[in-house]
Order: C-alpha cells, then sequence, then structure tokens
C-alpha cells in the first residue's frame, strides 16, 4: 500500500512538473515571436552607440540572430533584492526582457519589453 501510495505521489509530481515546463515553454516562445522584430529594430538604432564594443568596431546584424530568450530582471542592475524602495529595483527583478545573443562578436542585445528600449552589452 505504502509502494502505491509513493508510486501515485511520484506520479502526481511528474505531472505537476510537466505541465509547468510546458506553460513556461510555450509562452516563451510566444513572447519571442510576438517582440523579435521590436526587438531587432530597438538592437539596430542602439548598435552604432555601442559600435566600440564589438570586435575592430564591426556592426552585428540583429536581425540574422537565431538565439533568443525571455528572463525576468536585469543583472547588471545593482540593487539588493531587500531594497524594495529603489527606483531601480523594478528593473532589476521584475521587468521583462528578450535577449538577442550574437555569439560571433560574444555580445547581447537586452531589450526591455515594457519601456520598448535596448541596451547592448558585453557577454
Amino acid at each position: 500500500m505504502r509502494a502505491l501510495l509513493l508510486g501515485l505521489a511520484l506520479l502526481a509530481t511528474l505531472k505537476i512538473w510537466v505541465q509547468d515546463w510546458a506553460y513556461r515553454s510555450a509562452t516563451e516562445h510566444a513572447l519571442i515571436a510576438a517582440y523579435r522584430e521590436r526587438a531587432v529594430a530597438a538592437c539596430q538604432k542602439a548598435a552604432p552607440a555601442a559600435a566600440d564594443t564589438t570586435p575592430l568596431g564591426l556592426a552585428v546584424d540583429w536581425s540574422r540572430q537565431q538565439d533568443a530568450s525571455i528572463t525576468v530582471g536585469n543583472s547588471a542592475v545593482s540593487v539588493h533584492i531587500w531594497d524594495i524602495q529603489s527606483k531601480l529595483w523594478v528593473d532589476r527583478y521584475r521587468k521583462p526582457y528578450l535577449i538577442l545573443s550574437a555569439p560571433d562578436a560574444s555580445l547581447a542585445c537586452a531589450y526591455d519589453i515594457d519601456d520598448s528600449a535596448a541596451e547592448i552589452c558585453k557577454l
């Protein structure tokens, strides 16, 4: 009887994990599809300002990049998690970002979905 209960608990846990994984994966793909073109345009505008960060000053064609991911919060912002009164806390822990990466140039473009702004940074 104990083995049966343990097996059912394991199956229930596995079912919940698979459903959560499928939901998060589908949501990420939908967000990338919805905001990719806007992110590419914003990254192309931000690229001339960051031309000195690429090797030999070459421009990166963000429309050709295949690597894209969604992340919550900008880890480059230096704010502690308990400092909720800071103006930058929302940027660090709550805002969604679409990250386009350029592996040949070791650069990434972080597109802020809420503000429709992009920032080029080194990986």
